[in-house]
């Protein structure tokens, strides 16, 4: 019996460091990394989890294969001939282009930001 009164603060104490620790914790958090992750971290996971099935695959059956998005940042100009800026990623991802459908209702402004932030890096 000796265990059993030493499993119910054990039990307690759990519970309590599961509470404390997801109070801080939106839904988007929880499913795009902690909110104390880098945004590049969470912008990768945006990417591996949204983009890179499209981006980095090689064997699309598509008309026309999606472009690689390494370097992104690093051309003056973006594959559909726009400025390499923020601003028109920002608009490629929300709106679509192309054959890439629109992602204003799949992806927040946080995760799109992060996303940017990983682009950047990539």
């Amino acid at each position: 019996m000796g265990k059993s009164k030493s499993i119910g603060p054990f039990v307690f104490a759990l519970v309590g460091v599961l509470l404390l620790g997801s109070a801080g914790c939106s839904r988007d958090n929880l499913d795009y990394g902690p909110a104390f992750a880098s945004p590049a971290a969470r912008g990768e996971l945006v990417y591996e989890r949204n983009c890179s099935g499209c981006h980095d695959s090689e064997n699309l059956q598509l008309l026309k294969n999606p472009p690689k998005l390494a370097g992104l940042f690093h051309r003056q100009t973006l594959p559909s001939g726009a400025p390499a800026t923020d601003e028109q990623v920002r608009k490629t991802i929300t709106d679509g282009q192309g054959i890439m459908p629109p992602f204003e209702h799949v992806l927040d402004k946080h995760q799109v930001d992060d996303l940017l932030t990983y682009l950047h890096k990539r």
